[in-house]
């Protein structure tokens, strides 16, 4: 009896011991995660082409780094009746990530007032359904980007295979084999481009709101970059430095707004901005008339010095239009790369599509 007691004693204090050890492991990669480190962010903003090349201020001195998370306390802490407690299901609440998330809460947002939420927002899934603990909490290496090698375990593909029986699998259709695999399910499934419209940075800088400081959000066209050897879905966002130096950025990015049905082949294939774009033409993708900013509705492969965008300037509480000093410093940011003059070519080509 006694040596039992002796026994369990030991376990308790094996317990004690690795316990903190685990928690420091854990606190560890946090460090290093994404979400902490906000590495994202500053990779971009200070490489030799980025915004900061306009604003001379660098990433470290400004305010954005201060949103990301510290702790795990950000997503876990839950107050309850007698204080606060740690909290696994708060933190897989989609309304916890949304907190900071601006960009799906915009499109939520959006897609709820036109009725057309996506096929995963509709069925009720959040987004620890699809994003792994290891995304959320780091695994040790410091990744200069989400979409860096290695980064990022979430695809479409992890969910709809052959094998599974609660998810529809991607059946062979000619949609899904013309493209021989060059194109991501996003090109196809993806609504449109959600973003934030001509950050105004002095105006920011004078209101301290980023609200204040922009002109709108706009989902309405859909960019397409290629990410990685395959064409994808991707955003863009115009800015406007000190002295209203403008500033355009283009990115991959995954809007959530899925649709079950993929665009129709002449959606891409026979898309105004693509046929101005493949004969060497600039393209408008904003215009600004009677006052109103609106912008083009379709699909519009990413071309950066042939696309123009309207920049606009706050005169009193009028956002109105303005001539640049000089031409938008132009990124292709987070590993996106522009068409070439051969996949215009490509996709510009007439299509004979049999409706499988």
């Amino acid at each position: 009896m006694k040596g039992k007691s002796i026994f369990i004693l030991a376990c308790g204090i094996l317990l004690l011991c690795v316990w903190p050890v685990q928690s420091d492991q854990q606190q560890d990669c946090f460090r290093t995660s994404l979400h902490h480190t906000t590495r994202g962010m500053a990779t971009w903003y200070d490489a030799d082409n980025g915004f900061s090349a306009i604003t001379n201020v660098p990433y470290k001195d400004l305010g954005c780094k201060n949103c990301h998370a510290t702790s795990c306390n950000d997503c876990h802490l839950e107050k309850s009746g007698e204080g606060f407690a740690y909290s696994t299901a708060k933190a897989r609440q989609s309304s916890t990530c949304l907190k900071c998330h601006a960009r799906e809460k915009a499109t939520i947002g959006i897609d709820t007032a036109r009725n057309s939420l996506g096929v995963h927002i509709k069925a009720g899934m959040q987004c620890a359904d699809c994003h792994s603990a290891r995304e959320v909490h780091g695994d040790g290496t410091c990744y200069e980007s989400m979409r860096a090698p290695g980064a990022m375990d979430t695809a479409c593909t992890n969910c709809h295979t052959e094998d599974s029986t609660t998810y529809p699998a991607i059946p062979p259709t000619e949609s899904h084999m013309v493209h021989s695999g060059k194109l991501d399910c996003t090109a196809c499934h993806v609504e449109n481009s959600m973003t934030c419209y001509n950050c105004h940075f002095g105006v920011l800088q004078k209101t301290k709101s980023k609200p204040k400081s922009m002109v709108t959000k706009t989902k309405d066209f859909l960019l397409l970059v290629k990410y990685n050897g395959k064409f994808m879905s991707g955003t863009m966002q115009t800015l406007v430095g000190p002295d209203n130096y403008p500033f355009v950025a283009y990115v991959p990015y995954f809007t959530h707004s899925v649709t079950e049905q993929g665009r129709k082949c002449e959606s891409c294939h026979s898309s105004k901005a693509l046929k101005e774009l493949a004969a060497g033409k600039s393209f408008n993708a904003s215009t600004y008339k009677d006052g109103k900013l609106s912008f083009f509705e379709g699909v519009i492969p990413v071309v950066p010095d042939q696309i123009n965008w309207t920049f606009l300037e706050k005169a009193g509480e009028q956002w109105t239009p303005f001539e640049p000093p000089a031409k938008p410093l132009v990124q292709m940011a987070v590993y996106a790369e522009p068409f070439t003059d051969d996949e215009l070519e490509m996709m510009n080509m007439e299509q004979v599509y049999t409706g499988q």
